[in-house]
């Protein structure tokens, strides 16, 4: 990331602040170093003068959740995210990344105010199921209750029975390969109705977002070449996590130094595809299916990342839902993943705004194409008592193909 031209980045921003009103840190924080903005010009004094930077300036730039809702709305496309990474590059490489890691594994096991039982217990499992190099480790919210850890990886397990190589690739990552094996399976079964027999490699890796996100660009580099090697023979690379697509489609380009590097990380990002852009409304003609009201949560990962906000919504009334918007759809849940951990106050109340705007609906279940986003959203509606429930879009999507009549 350091090796971007960050003078051409920071110079565009032209102190407007029209991504303080969209910035949901700042929503909460009320304070100019919080905002985009302010990082921006936190970001250009680290680069310029060479200041030793304070644990203040080290804390603001922590504290973005890179979903470029900032990105979206800069009048001059200013690309916050990218600097906010090249900051957090250059500071992990002056603090060391070991030390950063053992910072992160001390907050998460010894000051989320998890009781020491429950610490042991979760500790042990990540110790025992869950490699310390895949993306779960700092994925999984923190504070709230852990989803069920599978005693296999899907890609690892029998339910794998793709292991032939075909056309199209289907990347788990590491919350639906350990946890969430039901959001594969479905994912399968809306890619076989497309025509498609997905190859789902053993053994996957993970994308190497948490790695980026804490400044790490040595092993998310390793990781995404361990990822792009998996697909080499793949025409197209599906993904059922918005934020592993987007980091694939995305970021890679800017993790390799060389220009062979560099194409062919641009090469692999063309093969990125969501399940929804496979997925096409002519497979739930004559489905019979309805159901009831749901509401849509845009994973920023997603919607900005990957540009795909609209077609999913028009799967789930092709199949059958009627679905009543949020008044903000598009905003952070607040998970960010390794946010969670590190700043688990502020992201709780990021996550209370999203589930008070899923209350102002009537909607009784929520879908959304990210299992981050869903483990976030439902850990919270459950810390509040609320009979509402998250899935995610491919369930409500393969239940209704299920439930089409055979001809």
């Amino acid at each position: 990331m350091m090796f971007l031209n960050q003078e051409d980045r920071y110079a565009l921003c032209v102190k407007c602040g029209t991504c303080r009103t969209v910035c949901p840190v700042f929503h909460e924080l009320n304070e100019e170093g919080a905002s985009p903005r302010g990082k921006i010009t936190l970001v250009q004094a680290l680069f310029e003068s060479g200041f030793e930077p304070s644990k203040r300036t080290k804390k603001f730039i922590s504290e973005c959740l890179l979903c470029t809702a900032c990105v979206e709305v800069c009048p001059n496309h200013v690309q916050t995210d990218l600097l906010v990474l090249s900051a957090r590059e250059k500071l992990a490489d002056t603090a060391g990344n070991k030390l950063i890691e053992a910072a992160l594994t001390k907050v998460v096991f010894g000051k989320t105010g998890i009781s020491f039982k429950l610490g042991s217990i979760v500790e042990q499992a990540i110790g025992e199921k869950i490699d310390l190099e895949s993306g779960i480790f700092y994925r999984l919210p923190a504070n709230r209750i852990i989803p069920e850890i599978k005693s296999k990886k899907f890609s690892a397990s029998k339910k794998n029975i793709h292991t032939h190589e075909t056309k199209t690739g289907f990347f788990l990552g590491c919350l639906i390969d350990f946890i969430y094996h039901d959001i594969a399976e479905d994912t399968v079964t809306l890619l076989e109705a497309s025509g498609r027999t997905p190859y789902i490699p053993a053994h996957q890796a993970c994308c190497g977002l948490p790695a980026l996100s804490m400044g790490d660009i040595k092993k998310a580099a390793k990781q995404a070449k361990a990822v792009m090697a998996l697909f080499d023979t793949s025409d197209s690379v599906v993904t059922a996590c918005g934020s592993c697509g987007s980091m694939m489609k995305n970021y890679y380009k800017y993790l390799f130094d060389t220009p062979e590097e560099k194409k062919r990380a641009e090469r692999f990002a063309e093969k990125i595809k969501d399940i929804t852009e496979v997925a096409e409304p002519g497979m739930f003609d004559n489905t019979g299916h309805t159901s009831g009201t749901v509401t849509y949560h845009d994973p920023c990962h997603l919607k900005r990342g990957m540009g795909i906000s609209e077609k999913p919504r028009i799967l789930l009334a092709k199949a059958g839902h009627k679905i009543e918007e949020m008044h903000n759809p598009g905003r952070c849940c607040g998970l960010g993943g390794a946010f969670n951990i590190k700043h688990r106050k502020l992201s709780s109340a990021i996550t209370k705004e999203k589930t008070d705007d899923i209350r102002s609906t009537t909607a009784a279940t929520v879908a959304t194409g990210c299992p981050g986003c869903m483990a976030n959203i439902s850990a919270m509606l459950v810390e509040q008592n609320l009979n509402i429930k998250v899935v995610h879009t491919v369930h409500l999507l393969a239940s209704s193909l299920k439930k089409k009549p055979q001809s």
